[in-house]
């Protein structure tokens, strides 16, 4: 099963590669945007995992296998991983120019209502936290399906400031957009 693991460590590794190569290359200028401090109530968050994390704690709850171990869970997990990050991949390239590391607005930003966008309104977050759900099958331990929650949790967060801005650059057109199309799971969330 080492094999697995390693091979959704390199789907994982070749996936953040082409998000730094892309996030480098295709840069714009911003409109306005804002800084850092939006992910401060994160810190709690972080002292909790810390917390869970620690051997004293749990070390043996987190390595708790929560998937049974075998070769049909942990390719389930990589078709998954798969799944998940090329649809990331795809909003990504989609969005182009319009994409940013934290909230913003671009020079010329659209609103964009097409490809994995209509579907739903954070394509990249849902292709990334459904690709590191398809790496915990395949590690199979509790300790990787905390994790997906303190991502989904910063996520949130990153949603919450995002819609903001998005609010405020397109009115009417962003309000019926979040009406039609789900943040995060079609028809669902």
């Amino acid at each position: 099963m080492l094999i697995l693991v390693l091979t959704a460590a390199a789907i994982q590794i070749s996936f953040w590669l082409f998000w730094l190569v892309s996030a480098i290359r295709f840069g714009s200028t911003y409109k306005r945007r804002q800084t850092n401090r939006f992910l401060l109530p994160v810190l709690p968050l972080l002292v909790l995992i810390g917390i869970f994390l620690s051997e004293e704690v749990s070390s043996d709850l987190l390595q708790w296998r929560v998937i049974p171990d075998g070769i049909a869970s942990g390719l389930i997990g990589i078709f998954i991983t798969i799944l998940g990050l090329g649809f990331a991949v795809w909003a990504r390239i989609h969005l182009g120019k319009n994409w940013s590391s934290r909230p913003g607005i671009k020079v010329d930003h659209t609103l964009i209502r097409t490809g994995p966008y209509q579907f739903v309104r954070n394509p990249i977050y849902t292709g990334i936290l459904s690709g590191y759900a398809g790496t915990a099958i395949v590690i199979g331990e509790l300790w990787a399906f905390v994790l997906i929650l303190f991502i989904l949790a910063v996520f949130l967060m990153k949603i919450r400031v995002e819609e903001k801005y998005l609010l405020e650059e397109f009115g009417e057109a962003y309000i019926l957009y979040r009406k039609e199309v789900k943040a995060l799971i079609p028809y669902l969330l």
